[in-house]
């Protein structure tokens, strides 16, 4: 009787389920904006253009950063969250 009430899965961790695609996907959007931060930070770093800014370049290379860093953080979080909630497996004798 104790068996089927120790497989079942808390709220918290039906909702933590329910939240890992949507974190999967900032994630994603995170990274797609660091991408394109990277882009701005390689373009005006360029030296010797017209076009060339140092400064511009360096706060467009730490927003990349900052954001690879978020999405980094939110997908561990994500797969953090399906871990706990995989059902266990069971075998001939448990």
């Amino acid at each position: 009787m104790g068996r089927k009430f120790k497989d079942m899965q808390t709220p918290e961790q039906q909702y933590a389920a329910r939240q890992a695609p949507a974190l999967r996907r900032m994630a994603y959007s995170a990274e797609q904006e660091a991408e394109r931060q990277q882009m701005t930070a390689d373009v005006y770093g360029r030296r010797g253009r017209s076009y060339s800014d140092p400064v511009k370049a360096g706060r467009a290379q730490q927003e990349a950063d900052r954001l690879r860093e978020r999405g980094r953080g939110l997908r561990a979080t994500a797969n953090r969250a399906e871990a706990e909630v995989k059902p266990k497996k069971r075998g001939w004798f448990r």
